[in-house]
């Protein structure tokens, strides 16, 4: 099992433990995040930097805010303006930005007063601020607005499929979910209908299924517009590794994507399948279930998510913890 490190609290200072337990930074930030990339987030004071897994600084802590590296860049924020620096802790794209995205092929949206545009990663702007909202570059494509309507452009700021939406999603498995006079459907990157607009509600396409409401229920459907699904459910989520959370009548399962109940409809809320446990919620506290649908921990958190590595974060009388597979508060 992969060492990771997490962030923990005592006396009002963080340091990390490793999944055995084991103090292996020190408490001495005073505010700190999990690694990402082998790089977290910590503050001293009331400035932000960066430290290693060794726990040495590796970008002092000198910023009012800043952000996960994403493509080689962190955005900072000086002084009420923001920018971004380099993995060496260099400012390479001045902070004069209102706000920022973070890198995403290449791009990063910018916001000068009220318009977005794009810049590159030698700050060289691509696309001059003109928009009222500007979101990542997904498959060489980024959803803007303007003039109250949602439309695509491509990496040289040319509109590809003009505003003219009310509703629109990013492209996702070549495909981007819109809508007009409040029916949704699908295009393809251009601009033609591949599934018309009929449906209630629908979202992005994920694992090749994307869900889609009908007469107030919830199904899936795949690309050539076949429900794979039928539409029983009150709620439901995106696929994530071949299976989906769904509800009904308030109570929460998973099922896999040929609609096969992988854990019964009938815990009061779910939020993952990892490791081969399953955190599930019953009577307001969370704990997991093994994959015969066993519990293994038993319920006693406020909150539960994921195991990485052995580890999950939870949540125990309004704190913070890091618990094992076995429930054992780290």
């Amino acid at each position: 099992m992969s060492k990771v490190l997490f962030p923990v609290e005592n006396k009002k200072k963080y340091g990390y433990k490793d999944n055995n337990g084991q103090v292996i930074i020190d408490f001495q930030f005073d505010y700190a995040e999990e690694f990402v990339h082998g790089k977290a987030i910590i503050a001293v004071g009331d400035k932000y930097g960066f430290i290693n897994e060794n726990g040495n600084i590796i970008i002092e802590p000198v910023y009012d805010d800043v952000y996960n590296f994403s493509e080689g860049l962190a955005a900072v924020e000086l002084n009420g303006k923001k920018g971004f620096i380099d993995e060496i802790g260099k400012i390479v794209i001045e902070t004069r930005y209102d706000e920022v995205s973070s890198f995403c092929e290449g791009m990063a949206a910018v916001q000068l007063g009220y318009k977005w545009g794009y810049i590159n990663k030698n700050g060289e702007t691509v696309v001059q601020p003109q928009f009222l909202d500007a979101e990542d570059f997904s498959e060489g494509i980024a959803l803007v607005q303007l003039g109250g309507k949602l439309g695509y452009i491509n990496k040289q700021g040319q509109f590809i499929i003009e505003p003219k939406f009310s509703y629109a999603g990013s492209f996702s498995e070549g495909i981007a979910v819109v809508a007009e006079d409040k029916k949704y459907g699908f295009i393809s990157s251009s601009g033609d209908f591949i599934i018309r607009e009929k449906y209630t509600y629908a979202g992005d396409f994920s694992e090749g299924l994307a869900l889609v409401e009908i007469r107030g229920k919830y199904g899936f459907i795949n690309k050539q517009d076949e429900l794979v699904i039928e539409p029983v459910y009150d709620w439901v989520d995106s696929f994530y590794n071949g299976y989906t959370a769904v509800a009904k009548n308030e109570k929460y399962g998973f099922i896999d994507k040929t609609g096969k109940e992988i854990v019964p409809v009938k815990y009061d809320n779910v939020d993952s399948i990892s490791e081969g446990l399953i955190s599930v919620e019953v009577d307001g506290k969370w704990g997991y279930l093994n994959n015969n649908l066993e519990f293994v921990i038993n319920p006693q958190f406020d909150d539960a998510h994921e195991f990485i590595n052995g580890v999950a974060e939870a949540e125990l009388h309004d704190k913070t913890v890091y618990i094992n597979t076995k429930g054992e508060i780290i």
